[in-house]
């Protein structure tokens, strides 16, 4: 074989292996259904079923509340961590996402994990400001801090409203 044409055979494989690698790397062999179906069992399922943990932390929680310091305890060590493992499941997830539109969805999880860690750690601030003795300045403090927990509260509904449209959409164009 001369070395022109060993070069060409070469090169053909070089791009048959390029090709073969860029295919596989954008769709990862999943169709949007499929990928959707995988999220659905992989990403929403384990998520909701956090979610419901989480419910049940803030059950705990309320029967917490006339005790504002061991209340606030509770939000920084055991809540806040909760969430922030389940927002890094969901970035895990988000990376291994080809389809924009199931991309958005986890997206919006991830902004809506983001919003409640700051409502949390607002609800903690808050719990602090009523760890006796209260003050009329830190009661005072408290009514703006309990704003903002409100505001934050108002962005969560609209990131769940959000969300559930996009899943809504997503099971009506892909679902089973």
């Amino acid at each position: 074989m001369n070395r022109r044409s060993f070069l060409l055979s070469l090169l053909m494989m070089a791009l048959m292996f390029l090709a073969a690698c860029s295919s596989s790397g954008t769709s990862s062999g999943l169709n949007p259904a499929e990928e959707f179906d995988q999220y659905r069992t992989e990403g929403i399922e384990p998520l909701h079923e956090r979610s419901l943990e989480l419910a049940e932390m803030g059950g705990h929680l309320n029967a917490m509340i006339p005790e504002p310091e061991k209340a606030r305890d509770y939000i920084t060590d055991e809540m806040i961590p909760h969430i922030e493992e389940t927002q890094g499941l969901a970035e895990e997830l988000q990376d291994g996402l080809i389809n924009e539109e199931i991309k958005e969805v986890n997206q919006v999880t991830i902004d809506q994990l983001d919003l409640m860690i700051d409502s949390f750690n607002k609800q903690s601030e808050f719990l602090e400001l009523h760890i006796p003795p209260v003050s009329d300045e830190s009661y005072e403090e408290s009514k703006a801090v309990y704003a903002e927990i409100m505001q934050l509260q108002e962005q969560i509904d609209t990131n769940t409203t959000e969300y559930n449209t996009k899943v809504d959409d997503l099971e009506q164009k892909y679902g089973k």
